[in-house]
């Protein structure tokens, strides 16, 4: 016959810990596995990038991977630059892990005068339990324009609320709107060009109208107090030849 039994316990356990002094928990990623990126060859000593900017991406995917935030050391440079509308020290490059405790490091130095960088110094091993939180310092819209590219140039209604979607699902992080926003349009212009490079363009497209359609007539206007464009007029050669043939309408 069904039944149950209730075992009563005459003492009460007093070795297991209380919730309160549990350890922290590293929060993991869902793309995360058993080999940490951060300690994969792409940051071996010697290691190269193409550019800075290459650089400060592999870092931050390597961050956002391995769980963990990192933070600049301000080394007093000898000279410095902008580089995506920063200044950053013009050929040194020096991260270390936003937990002070942990002895995580890089270093990287950028090639005499090429756009090269090198990896010259790091310790790559983690002492620290990462983050816990479902949020991520270093990711910029830089990153994530870049990271939405593909999705981007496959679909141009790849909307904002998307964005925050597959970095939550991708990496277990949460975004911003705005930062999505301004990525989406960062990722358009990347794609696209912005409005002051299409127009900058105006002139060699015209030229290019002539020598390829002769007889064809281009006029474009522009201020010549604040050189921005005004109007343009285009009647390509065959299509003017074509109104000949038409029969005159009153």
């Amino acid at each position: 016959f069904p039944f149950s039994l209730r075992l009563a316990c005459p003492f009460r356990p007093t070795h297991l810990p209380s919730l309160s002094v549990l350890p922290e928990t590293r929060r993991s990623s869902p793309m995360a596995d058993q080999a940490y990126e951060h300690q994969s060859h792409r940051f071996a000593i010697g290691a190269q990038f193409d550019s800075f900017m290459d650089l400060k991406r592999a870092c931050i995917r390597a961050a956002l991977l391995d769980v963990y935030e990192f933070d600049t050391v301000k080394v007093p440079p000898p000279s410095r630059r902008q580089v995506d509308g920063k200044q950053v020290d013009s050929d040194r490059y020096r991260i270390r892990c936003k937990n002070g405790e942990c002895a995580w490091f890089l270093y990287a130095m950028s090639l005499d005068e090429t756009d090269v960088w090198e990896v010259r110094t790091t310790t790559q091993a983690h002492v620290c339990h990462g983050i816990n939180h479902d949020g991520h310092c270093n990711i910029d819209e830089d990153f994530v324009a870049h990271e939405i590219l593909p999705k981007v140039r496959m679909d141009n209604a790849f909307t904002p609320k998307s964005i925050q979607n597959h970095f939550k699902d991708q990496y277990g992080v949460k975004i911003s709107y705005s930062k999505a926003y301004r990525a989406k349009e960062r990722a358009l212009n990347i794609i696209n060009g912005s409005h002051e490079e299409a127009y900058g363009t105006l002139p060699k497209y015209c030229n290019e109208i002539l020598r390829s359609n002769p007889g064809s007539t281009v006029k474009l206007e522009i201020d010549a107090g604040t050189n921005q464009f005004k109007r343009l007029f285009v009647c390509f050669a065959t299509s003017a030849m074509g109104f000949a043939y038409c029969r005159p309408l009153l």
